[in-house]
């Protein structure tokens, strides 16, 4: 498949600012976005690798086969996904990055661990994702189909202008700076994680976060330890605006 073909795939950690990333898709409008649709299959389906919501019963629309080939089938315009690469992590292979144009998004290990643990504090090492999301972007790299882009939210934030554009100008797509900047509402595909992204939905733009390294809540070190390294570099290939 041609670039213009697969969907346009974000894969994240947590807290990584890539819900307001998505917010400019969505506000562009010459795209289909689906909001982390393997969470699904993740959490929700019969095939589902954690437990955290094991009081609910598995649907079999949740199947990671399903959901792949909803995205794949054809739309009437390109599809742009937006997911945490843990959640793919059971089907994480080449041809499954094959599929898709393979874009990145990364930031500083302590805030989004510190973030994290105020929303879950009970999340588990692979909720973390900076090791799935290495690994998918070593089978991008792998692949071979074009150099995946690798977007740093530190440099999102301090100037989303610049940083948008280079995005674009890298995929080769148009660059649309009216969809830099919304009204506040709620978007309707985020209903079922809502509460992570209130501040998303609340923004008129993408807004400018901390540069300095967060502080650690307590027993946190040996995580921080397992995803710096991994950070680091994703950090050194990352897109320059």
């Amino acid at each position: 498949m041609e670039p213009q073909e697969r969907p346009l795939a974000l894969w994240a950690v947590p807290r990584s600012v890539s819900t307001a990333f998505e917010r400019v898709f969505v506000e562009r409008e010459d795209f289909e976005v689906f909001h982390e649709p393997f969470s699904a299959a993740y959490y929700f389906g019969p095939e589902r690798r954690s437990q955290r919501f094991a009081g609910e019963t598995p649907r079999e629309e949740h199947r990671y086969a399903a959901i792949l080939e909803k995205l794949l089938a054809p739309h009437d315009r390109p599809v742009f996904i937006k997911d945490m690469a843990y959640h793919v992590s059971p089907i994480m292979d080449l041809d499954f990055v094959s599929r898709f144009t393979n874009t990145f998004i990364i930031r500083e290990p302590s805030q989004v661990l510190s973030s994290l643990h105020r929303m879950w504090p009970d999340f588990t090492l692979e909720e973390t994702g900076f090791e799935q999301l290495h690994r998918l972007w070593r089978l991008a790299v792998e692949a071979g189909q074009e150099e995946p882009v690798i977007v740093d939210a530190h440099d999102l934030s301090s100037d989303a202008g610049a940083t948008v554009r280079a995005y674009c100008d890298a995929l080769g797509i148009p660059f649309d700076p009216e969809a830099l900047s919304w009204e506040p509402r709620e978007v309707p595909e985020w209903r079922r994680w809502e509460e992570w992204h209130t501040e998303a939905q609340q923004s008129t733009g993408i807004e400018e976060i901390p540069q300095e390294e967060a502080p650690l809540p307590d027993g946190l070190r040996g995580a921080y330890e397992h995803c710096l390294p991994y950070y680091r570099e994703l950090h050194a290939h990352r897109l320059r605006a």
